[in-house]
């Protein structure tokens, strides 16, 4: 991929994410034949903007880990990403920072490749992709059940 990445900062505490950013999504569009280009928004949040997110599009208030928001010509979407959530995530998952949050931008970049996982069938190709790109960045199978 080819695609400008423009990292927005919306909140504090976010590590430095061009190169794990631009990995993460290098190693997505491998695993399709045909991956959608264009240019990509990286939004970094918190909890707050994205409960307001998660309330507004998907009438859920609460904050969630990633939304994505598919755009149409040149531009790809934006991704839009809780630092607080995603960093309760690894510490629940025993997992590190940088390893959740490249998982949720491949997860993030999926849907606006079209992917989701509404259905069983869908959440299980979904799935298998992320498995397979986190895989190649050295990450282990994020759904792999820990006796931890």
């Amino acid at each position: 991929m080819s695609a400008p990445i423009d990292i927005c900062i919306q909140a504090e505490g976010w590590p430095e994410c061009a190169a794990l950013s631009a990995r993460a999504i290098a190693a997505a569009a491998a695993e399709l034949e045909a991956p959608r280009e264009g240019e990509l928004s990286l939004v970094l949040s918190d909890d707050a903007q994205m409960r307001a997110l998660n309330r507004e599009y998907r009438n859920k208030d609460k904050p969630t880990n990633v939304l994505s928001f598919p755009q149409t010509g040149a531009l790809l979407g934006d991704i839009v990403l809780a630092r607080e959530t995603v960093a309760r995530e690894a510490a629940e998952k025993h997992i590190s920072f940088e390893s959740h949050l490249t998982h949720l931008i491949i997860h993030g970049w999926l849907h606006l490749q079209g992917f989701d996982h509404q259905t069983e069938a869908a959440a299980k190709e979904m799935e298998a992709i992320e498995i397979s790109a986190l895989a190649a960045l050295g990450i282990d199978n994020p759904y792999q059940v820990s006796d931890e």
